[in-house]
């Protein structure tokens, strides 16, 4: 069976360049006047170092095949890269990443690569500025808080605080990534048939990895059928109600298998929005995510619900399990973020062989 693995791009980039000396000094963050320098905490030192201009960070997202060769119009491995013209210490930097580009020279961009997240903000559904991702960044206690915006490039839609932030430099062969990396891109390593043996990484390849916490509850709203990339995704039914939709059964979701009712659920005003929430967290997914529904303008539409002082999950990985069905079972238990700067973003680009 030819298994696809999505990786879904998390709408906060992340970043990665050649580390360098800078600020120092016990934890923390401090106003400064012109003539003193703020003092950083070693994360608040680490990511500036990489981010600052010149340097470029870059995000990845794919949808590779678990076996056999990839499939133009279906399969597809993209980058996009941003980074910071000043240090956050200074004052918030707000971050545009560019438009995707193709990792992969046989395979174009689908629309599937570019499908926005969409987020329930006071009874409004907003669209994030992705897949060119819209961030302000700046420095909160001894992390990096990063606010990603919707199209509008001033309303935040989601909030994050990134922390535990360390560089892993890259050297011998691509095929040969340290066991992080490895189960973060899945399925690249997993099909051998994606990567060349023998081309190894570029000098100063390098990635970053750190822990990511979600600030405040988060509401997103997703289609129940089907992929829109508007602010009016496909709901669950129309001209209806939660309530009515309870009464008459629950709520099947496909995705999860499940029936959602009042017996696993509650219903409460969020936001003004008459909300469902589901009791116990979506099967099968890094970041512990609970189903919603919500009543908005005379229909009951889908989402989910990532509460404050969540970490965000990475990748689901492949281990191989001879005698099951797809020959292997999928891991959910990472809980990093990646990301890779230039020298390894080339280095892959030489590496793949689709």
């Amino acid at each position: 069976m030819n298994i696809i693995q999505r990786k879904k791009l998390s709408v906060a980039f992340g970043l990665v360049v050649a580390l360098t000396a800078c600020g120092g000094g016990h934890s923390g963050s401090s106003s400064s006047s012109s003539s003193t320098t703020p003092t950083l905490s070693a994360d608040q030192t680490t990511f500036q170092s990489f981010e600052l201009t010149p340097n470029q960070a870059y995000r990845t997202d794919w949808d590779l095949p678990a076996s056999g060769a990839t499939v133009s119009g279906t399969s597809y491995f993209v980058d996009s890269y941003g980074s910071l013209a000043a240090s956050p210490s200074t004052a918030t930097q707000k971050v545009t990443n560019s438009a995707l580009a193709s990792i992969a020279n046989t395979l174009t961009i689908p629309a599937a690569a570019s499908l926005p997240e969409r987020y329930l903000i006071n009874g409004t559904i907003l669209i994030a500025s992705g897949p060119a991702y819209i961030t302000n960044i700046s420095f909160q206690g001894t992390g990096i808080r990063a606010d990603t915006l919707a199209v509008d490039g001033a309303t935040t839609v989601d909030s994050t605080l990134r922390s535990n932030i360390s560089v892993v430099p890259l050297s011998g062969t691509v095929a040969s990534a340290p066991t992080d990396l490895v189960e973060w891109f899945n399925f690249l390593y997993f099909n051998t048939a994606l990567l060349n043996t023998t081309t190894t990484w570029t000098t100063g390849a390098a990635y970053m990895k750190y822990t990511e916490t979600e600030i405040g509850d988060t509401y997103t709203v997703e289609d129940y059928t089907g992929s829109t990339t508007g602010n009016a995704p496909v709901p669950v039914a129309t001209g209806t109600t939660i309530a009515a939709l309870m009464t008459a059964g629950g709520i099947k979701s496909g995705s999860d298998d499940t029936t959602y009712t009042l017996s696993n659920g509650t219903v409460s005003t969020v936001n003004g929005v008459n909300t469902y929430v589901a009791s116990a967290v979506r099967p099968n997914r890094t970041t512990p995510t609970y189903h919603t529904y919500y009543d908005l303008n005379g229909n009951v539409y889908s989402g989910n619900l990532v509460k404050d002082g969540t970490v965000l999950g990475g990748d689901s990985y492949p281990v191989a399990a001879p005698g099951t069905t797809q020959g292997f079972t999928l891991n959910y238990s990472q809980n990093i973020q990646i990301r890779l700067n230039a020298a390894a973003i080339t280095s892959l680009k030489a590496a793949v062989t689709f």
